[in-house]
């Protein structure tokens, strides 16, 4: 068994490869992004940006907004980092004086966010652990007099004012006159009891200090640094990008990918920060515990002290009314993206061990087999708007060949972990569809049904469909070789991979590019291999992540919910880094110790 598990570890394989290095600074970069929410606590860093906290407002002083203006919080003037900055304007005159606090405020189950007013226990964050408050100020001007501070909500001069104040007296800057270039701010936090803070960040401004009339300025990247790793359940952002859709999501199957990407190099305390993530998320859903959703914000995706949220899903503000929005899709539960959780766990579990992770995969597996299934072979897609603003859900009854190849997998595993009869049938079932799925005079898989789970969708031919099922299904692979073929067709003269069949137009697809390289290291296709990780190289950024196209846009031959065309664009991805990573050590994640090896 301990030779079996070692195989799992194949760091020797990729150390000797010429493309280690770039496997390293894939590594590193997803790790520097997935321990950044642990390393800082970001009151603010952009506009609608998931890693805020200590979102809710609340003036102070004066109760005239002309004289205190609503902070714009999605000011793109010159900010010190990211996209958007903090605008702050208030009217000085003589003794006037305001400003706003940052609060974390509280949410009922269904409800708007509400102020913190102080009367309820339990509404404010523990930040055990933080060293101290970041942050950039600058002046419109120059010579703006600000009085910064952090912490003592409820407390005046250490006396509590409201039943449940902060753990911590406030601790402040004092006055500070504003340069007109950005500079930083440190306040510390040295022995101050940071369990309970309902108050990260606030300013005041007196007119007394001021000159008369209009005084602007202007603030970012707001944050406690110190070491949250205790607190914390992070996720990887999937993309790069402006897009409001995309930019705070972090979705489920880019994860599990980053999880066993860190698991073919034996970065084991990666695999587990995603991992335990996974458990959390399953545990402390808003809506259902139980079920693993296909994507989370982005960060940390632990619930805020008083808001009944449940695991913080992907959404966006609106520029302008700050009204919060979700994605039906992003927020629904999908097969592929469950199995694909739940396969990161049982990999895990087959290296190191862990009943923890074995359970949480059987209660994600347990969900595939009881909701996603009619009268046909196979496992359908799963729901849209899964508990949106209460709403049912939509079910999504076609299926998908890439989904069940991964039910089969997880099935299987569960099977041998548990000896469960039940895993079993699930297991033929999913083999039978995808069986059913494969064209022999075409000699290729079909991508999956119509809506109606049994008539085959014909039209679009896609490349993970002939390769998963090369990965997934090892020796019984053979009567299928064909759908190798398939793929081989689509191969671009520089050794890369378009989506599909019909997407060969010059553009290629990274994420296809490096699980196709895989499966060429796995059939003993070293030259076409080194090729493919050779174009896929060329095109890593500096920073380590891999773009989601090259060439263009990226066409997958399908629509979305809102009827536009699924398309990837070259933001950086997750998903072509950590495949990229799996290709170089030789790791497959639809195999285990002591099942059926393509090698």
């Amino acid at each position: 068994m301990l030779m079996a598990c070692l195989m799992l570890i194949p760091a020797a394989a990729g150390a000797g490869s010429p493309f280690a290095p770039n496997a390293d600074r894939a590594l590193d970069a997803l790790e520097q992004a997935l321990t950044l929410p642990c390393r800082s606590v970001y009151v603010y860093h952009d506009f609608g940006d998931t890693l805020n906290h200590f979102t809710q407002r609340a003036i102070m002083g004066a109760d005239d907004l002309s004289l205190v203006g609503a902070p714009d919080e999605n000011c793109r003037e010159n900010p010190a980092g990211g996209d958007t900055c903090i605008r702050l304007k208030q009217i000085s005159r003589e003794r006037n004086w305001g400003g706003w606090l940052f609060l974390n405020g509280r949410m009922a189950k269904g409800k708007a966010p509400q102020l913190n007013k102080g009367d309820a226990p339990g509404q404010g964050m523990d930040l055990t652990g933080a060293r101290e408050l970041v942050f950039l100020a600058r002046g419109e001007k120059g010579g703006e007099t600000v009085h910064f501070f952090t912490l003592g909500y409820g407390l005046v001069e250490e006396t509590p004012v409201v039943p449940f104040p902060d753990s911590a007296p406030q601790r402040s800057l004092g006055d500070v006159t504003l340069e007109r270039e950005w500079t930083e701010y440190r306040i510390g936090l040295e022995d101050a009891d940071l369990s309970c803070i309902a108050c990260g960040f606030g300013f005041v401004m007196s007119g007394d200090d001021n000159d008369e009339g209009e005084t602007v300025f202007y603030l970012d990247e707001i944050r406690f640094e110190g070491d949250f790793s205790g607190l914390c359940h992070p996720m990887l952002r999937s993309y790069v990008t402006d897009d409001p859709v995309l930019h705070s999501t972090a979705y489920t199957y880019d994860n599990a990918l980053a999880a066993m990407a860190f698991l073919s190099a034996g970065r084991r305390a990666g695999a587990e920060m995603i991992l335990d993530s996974f458990v959390y998320a399953v545990e402390n859903d808003r809506d259902w515990p139980g079920q693993i959703r296909n994507a989370y914000a982005a960060g940390d995706i632990t619930a805020f002290p008083g808001w009944q949220s449940g695991a913080r899903l992907p959404g966006w503000a609106e520029a302008g009314t700050g009204a919060w929005h979700e994605d039906p899709v992003q927020t629904g539960l999908g097969t592929g993206n469950t199995c694909y959780a739940a396969l990161a766990l049982l990999q895990y579990d087959a290296v190191y061990g862990s009943e923890k992770y074995l359970n949480t995969a059987a209660l994600m597996m347990d969900w595939v087999l009881e909701n996603c299934r009619d009268d046909h072979p196979g496992f359908t897609a799963g729901f849209d708007a899964w508990g949106k603003n209460g709403e049912s859900p939509s079910r999504l009854t076609y299926k998908s060949t890439e989904h069940n190849i991964d039910a089969l997998a997880a099935f299987r595993r569960l099977f041998d972990r548990t000896g469960d009869g039940k895993y079993l049938e699930a297991a033929e079932s999913a083999m039978a569809f995808i069986r059913s799925m494969y064209s022999p005079e075409r000699g290729l898989f079909f991508t999956g049904t119509l809506s109606d789970g049994a008539t085959p969708n014909t039209e679009n031919v896609v490349l993970d469909a002939q390769v998963w099922t090369y990965m997934a299904l090892g020796k019984e692979f053979g009567p299928y070789e064909a759908a190798l073929e398939t793929a081989a067709a689509m191969r671009t003269p520089e050794g890369a991979y378009p989506f599909s069949m019909a997407g060969k137009s010059g553009s290629w697809w990274p994420e296809g590019t490096a699980f196709t390289a895989l499966a060429h290291r796995l059939k003993g296709e070293d030259g076409m291999a080194e090729e493919t990780l050779q174009a896929l190289a060329a095109v890593q950024r500096e920073d380590g992540l891999f773009p989601a196209a090259v060439g263009g846009q990226v066409s997958t031959g399908f629509g979305l919910f809102d009827g536009t065309n699924w398309e990837y664009s070259d933001s950086p991805h997750i998903a072509p880094t950590a495949w990229f990573v799996m290709a170089v050590n030789g790791f497959n994640p639809y195999a285990f110790p002591g099942g059926e090896s393509v090698r």
